[in-house]
């Protein structure tokens, strides 16, 4: 079976939407949004470059440039020893064994049929994150977090903050007997 990434991520966007309908977790850990070319996350080029440098994968690049075509081709080396979920394996096997030989243009319309693609489309909101259990595009909090982060990280909490978790817990030990004897006291008077 040829291997391109193109193909890579369809395939594996495919056993991520066959789990989410299955009713368990997206087995690859990717954010999908809609790329260039369907659904896709920015993510498995970091895990492609990790993995060729650790030696698992060989990635090979070809190009004809009269006709603007690249493609980059991935090579198992070597397959190291991972714990994935058994469920989400017997799902990657029946994608494969249903898709795996489609080519990558085969697959990239295929995906574009699907019902988070189809609402992105829909909405016509390139780059919005699929929700693969094919509801409306979730809206990006990326960059509402990084402002949070951004002031979080200029207003740090002075240590003596009023109402911190230390101060809590100490208010509290101080009333335990109170509250124990309210309680005997309530439950003495249900009997």
């Amino acid at each position: 079976m040829r291997i391109n990434r193109t193909k890579l991520a369809k395939l594996l966007y495919l056993a991520d939407l066959r789990a989410v309908e299955q009713g368990l977790p997206p087995g690859s850990g990717v954010e999908w949004r809609w790329r260039h070319y369907g659904p896709h996350s920015l993510r498995l080029a970091e895990i492609e470059r990790d993995l060729s440098e650790a030696g698992v994968i060989d990635v090979e690049e070809s190009a004809d440039p009269f006709a603007g075509y690249r493609e980059r081709v991935i090579y198992l080396i070597d397959a190291p020893q991972t714990v994935v979920d058994a469920h989400f394996v017997e799902i990657i096997d029946a994608v494969l064994a249903e898709y795996g030989r489609w080519s990558a243009g085969q697959l990239k319309s295929f995906t574009y049929q699907t019902a988070p693609m189809q609402m992105a489309i829909q909405q016509n909101r390139r780059e919005v994150r699929l929700d693969l259990a094919g509801g409306a595009p979730l809206p990006d909090l990326g960059s509402g977090l990084n402002r949070l982060r951004r002031w979080a990280a200029r207003n740090p909490l002075p240590d003596d903050e009023p109402g911190g978790v230390d101060d809590l817990v100490e208010e509290s030990s101080q009333f335990t007997d109170h509250r124990a004897e309210a309680t005997r006291h309530l439950m003495g008077e249900e009997e």
